[in-house]
C-alpha cells in the first residue's frame, strides 16, 4: 500500500514540475530551431552570392559563318 502512495506522489510531483518547466523548455526548443533555420538561410544566401559574383568565364565564340540578311520579295 505504501509503494502505491509513493507512485501516486511521484506522478503528482512530476506533473507539477513539468507544468512549471514546460514554458522554458518550449521556448528553448523554439529558439534553437529558429537559430538553425536562420543559419541554413544565411548559408544558402552566402552560397548564392558567391556563385553570382564569380567572374564570368570568357567564352570564345567560334565563327560559324557569315550573316546573310535576306530581303522579302513582293
Amino acid at each position: 500500500m505504501l509503494t502505491f502512495l509513493y507512485i501516486i506522489l511521484f506522478f503528482i510531483i512530476s506533473s507539477y514540475l513539468v507544468r512549471l518547466l514546460a514554458p522554458y523548455l518550449i521556448a528553448f526548443v523554439i529558439k534553437r530551431f529558429q537559430n538553425k533555420m536562420k543559419n541554413k538561410f544565411e548559408n544558402m544566401n552566402t552560397g548564392f552570392k558567391e556563385k553570382t559574383h564569380d567572374k564570368p568565364k570568357e567564352n570564345k565564340k567560334e565563327k560559324v559563318g557569315e550573316y546573310v540578311d535576306f530581303e522579302e520579295l513582293d
